[in-house]
């Protein structure tokens, strides 16, 4: 069971006694049927259960002075426990009521899911010199044959002509004579030639090979996300009040952390001058003294300050007077990261006035946090209101365990594609090209629905809820100021492309800016490609192999669109080695040295190598590993799951006539195998 800590508030009316319970977040809840005596507990400590909002249980002292769960309509007076008490009497956990996949409450949905983090890093063979070719390694290349399984679209790089029309139009934007944005829809197709871009591939190839051969989590924005809980069902609403606010049950008072003042900018860098004080204002007050000057996220100067106006929000009661700067108080630096995590804030919304333009035209009112990092450096977090998005004390690297972001350990992926410190890539990818007329194998132009933005913000989905996260859900969740690591890596699934173009005309108007233009490839459209590699080990081109070659009915995915299911391509690799001795034994060798072998030997080796690091005595195979099972999944296209399991969730749904936001409730992702039609 569940508790949350409160304090009893009890005042006297003239039909008894009224029981207020105070919660450590400052909010109050009123228990109307807790019949009392007397005042004498007004102020102590109680511990509260409640079930979808509702009190059901109030401890004190560990003994119940109210208890709702032993029978509908059963109440408690102070002192007296009530027959059939759930304290004595075993009670099965509703926690044990949820169906059998792995205790999540119900199901969530999205075009995306993850591939579980490895708990180590398997390590690189030593890298070898590259002025010569080694014997006892591999050169030669990997002849691509890719088919599209479903539309490929990969967007076309603009010529001169294209960027001088692109430049004109972002003027007439910027100017509003148009909101139309301008878009090339072609598919890359330099020289007039489709093709896909190597550099696609490869990024698609050093993904896969990280995830197979148990390497480091490669890349990632180590940036620090934004939030703001005041409405949310989660643990983050609590995490929110705890930071901006506290209520003192006493006198009856609440304190607020944040503080006010004026952000400005000063060579290149910015400031915040603290203000004499702030409080709060009646929304009617500010209502009547700015009269038509009463609008959506605005700051008005006042004789003594400014009044932050947030918007003409429903239930709103009040805004915020910041009074002037106080002359007596020092400055405070902003350093360049809190500059930079305000600008990386993609969740702010659009219409909200930006503090870093106005700060670089004067003194711009704000509100602020200041806190310490994990290396006790002061931070600060501002925002235009008072309830402002603030930024959460750990970034996304900080939930990627140690081991797998660690700079002493090489891992294959690294070893066989490079980096910019250490040593060069030994693959090269060239451009996949369609050998056909351009016209025969595009679509035409048409405008796909809206992509919506998967954000690392949705915390249920990108980290990892463990099992006491998932009770009371969703008040238990890991948020990103928890301990808890990533997910892992992120994947899309394969879908049915089947309904992914809009034609509704008016919607795509009214949105214009959002939609876009492209011209993708038709399913069953072959290109053909090649890698060329050169002084690899057995292990390095199994590991290559390994993540090109996969298992039947499995598809890889590429390009632009993959949550509405475009890109999914089916490669199939043939292999070529090189003889470096015979070719430079004989002045008329060239490549016919070239032997195209089995790939399975390779594949193989490279499997033995990675089972024998990661302690798995199974012998069963690479993919019958946890890890890889749930990497099957995702891959797998010849049994993948309905569209309907794998589309975004929506803010309003109609489920059975009533408008339904799906994101609420915070449903948590379940794990690829046991999402239905795996």
């Amino acid at each position: 069971m569940d508790l949350e800590k409160a304090k009893l508030d009890i005042k006297e009316t003239k039909k008894g006694y009224a029981v207020n319970l105070i919660f450590e977040t400052g909010r109050s809840l009123t228990v109307s049927d807790m019949k009392l005596q007397d005042d004498k507990l007004h102020g102590r400590d109680v511990e509260v259960y409640r079930e979808k909002g509702q009190v059901k249980k109030i401890l004190h002292d560990g003994k119940p002075l109210y208890d709702k769960t032993a029978s509908i309509g059963t109440t408690a007076s102070i002192g007296k426990t009530p027959q059939n008490n759930p304290l004595n009497t075993p009670r099965v956990d509703r926690n044990q009521r949820r169906p059998s996949t792995e205790g999540y409450l119900d199901e969530a949905f999205a075009p995306y899911n993850f591939v579980p983090l490895n708990d180590r890093v398997v390590p690189a063979e030593k890298i070898p010199e590259f002025d010569i070719y080694h014997n006892d390694r591999y050169t030669g290349y990997i002849d691509l044959e890719i088919e599209t399984k479903t539309p490929l679209y990969i967007r076309d790089t603009l010529n001169p002509k294209e960027m001088k029309e692109k430049a004109e139009n972002e003027r007439q934007i910027k100017d509003g004579k148009t909101r139309e944005v301008y878009v090339n829809p072609d598919f890359f197709s330099p020289g007039d030639i489709v093709r896909i871009p190597g550099s696609s591939l490869r990024g698609m190839i050093r993904t896969m090979v990280e995830i197979v051969s148990w390497g480091k989590f490669g890349f990632f924005d180590d940036k620090r996300l934004y939030y703001r809980g005041l409405a949310d069902m989660s643990s983050l609403r609590k995490e929110y009040q705890q930071h901006m606010s506290s209520f003192d049950i006493n006198r009856r008072k609440t304190t607020y952390k944040m503080s006010a003042g004026y952000l400005y900018k000063e060579g290149l860098r910015y400031y915040i001058e603290p203000a004499v004080g702030f409080h709060p204002i009646p929304k009617k007050k500010a209502r009547e003294y700015l009269r038509e000057r009463y609008q959506t996220f605005t700051f008005h100067k006042v004789e003594d300050g400014y009044i932050v106006i947030s918007g003409d929000m429903q239930n709103k009661k009040h805004d915020w007077l910041i009074k002037g700067p106080n002359k007596d108080a020092m400055r405070i630096n902003v350093l360049p990261a809190d500059i930079q995590d305000y600008k990386n804030d993609s969740g702010r919304h659009k219409d909200v006035p930006n503090l870093l333009k106005l700060a670089s035209e004067g003194k711009v009112p704000c509100f602020y946090i200041r806190y310490r990092d994990k290396a006790g450096q002061e931070r600060v977090s501002f925002g235009h209101t008072a309830i402002f998005r603030l930024a959460y004390e750990k970034t996304i690297g900080d939930h990627i365990p140690g081991q797998l972001k660690d700079e002493r350990v090489n891992d294959i992926a690294n070893a066989i594609f490079g980096n910019e410190k250490d040593h060069a890539s030994r693959v090269f990818f060239e451009d996949a090209l369609w050998e056909g007329r351009k016209e025969d194998v595009l679509m035409g132009e048409v405008v796909p629905k809206i992509l919506s933005t998967p954000k690392p913000t949705t915390f249920q989905h990108y980290l990892e809820q463990r099992e006491d996260n998932l009770k009371d859900h969703p008040k238990n969740l890991a948020h990103y100021n928890s301990a808890n690591p990533i997910r892992g890596y992120k994947l899309y699934w394969h879908r049915d492309a089947s309904d992914w173009i809009t034609d509704d005309k008016e919607q795509i108007m009214r949105q214009i800016s959002q939609y876009t233009k492209i011209n993708p490839v038709k399913p069953g459209v072959t290109f053909k490609g090649r890698i060329r590699f050169e002084n690899l080990s057995e292990v390095e081109l199994g590991a290559l192999l390994f993540a090109l070659d996969l298992p039947s009915g499995c598809c890889h995915k590429l390009g632009m669109g993959k949550p509405l299911g475009l890109g999914s391509i089916n490669i199939k690799p043939t292999l070529f080695i090189s003889d470096r001795t015979a070719r430079y034994s004989s002045l008329t060798a060239e490549w016919e040295d070239l032997r195209s072998t089995d790939l399975n030997p390779y594949k193989k080796t490279f499997e033995d190598y990675i089972l024998r690091n990661i302690n798995d005595n199974t012998k069963q195979g690479l993919w019958q590993t946890d890890r890889l099972k749930e990497l099957k999944a995702m891959l797998d296209f010849q049994n993948k799951p309905d569209n309907e399991k794998t589309r975004y969730m929506e803010i309003e749904r109609l489920v059975n006539g009533k408008k339904t936001n799906e994101y609420k409730t915070r449903l948590v992702l379940k794990r690829p195998t046991l999402i239905k039609g795996n």
